[in-house]
């Protein structure tokens, strides 16, 4: 193999490491947004079930 191959070698799989890094980090981006969607929509889901319920105070006697 030339010295000029092992040098373009060296650089592709550089490359693909970044790359693949860059890709772990916006996967995991997504899954922390995602998890906080969900959190989210369980929150708005508990308050539909009864959304009145601790907004109102009776005080008729």
């Amino acid at each position: 193999m030339e010295i000029t191959g092992i040098g373009m070698s060296t650089t592709v799989l550089s490359n693909a490491n970044t790359n693949s890094a860059i890709g772990i980090a916006l996967l995991d981006k997504a899954l922390e947004t995602d998890q906080m969607n969900g959190d989210a929509l369980t929150k708005m889901l508990e308050r539909s079930v009864n959304p009145m319920i601790g907004q109102n105070i009776d005080i008729r006697l």
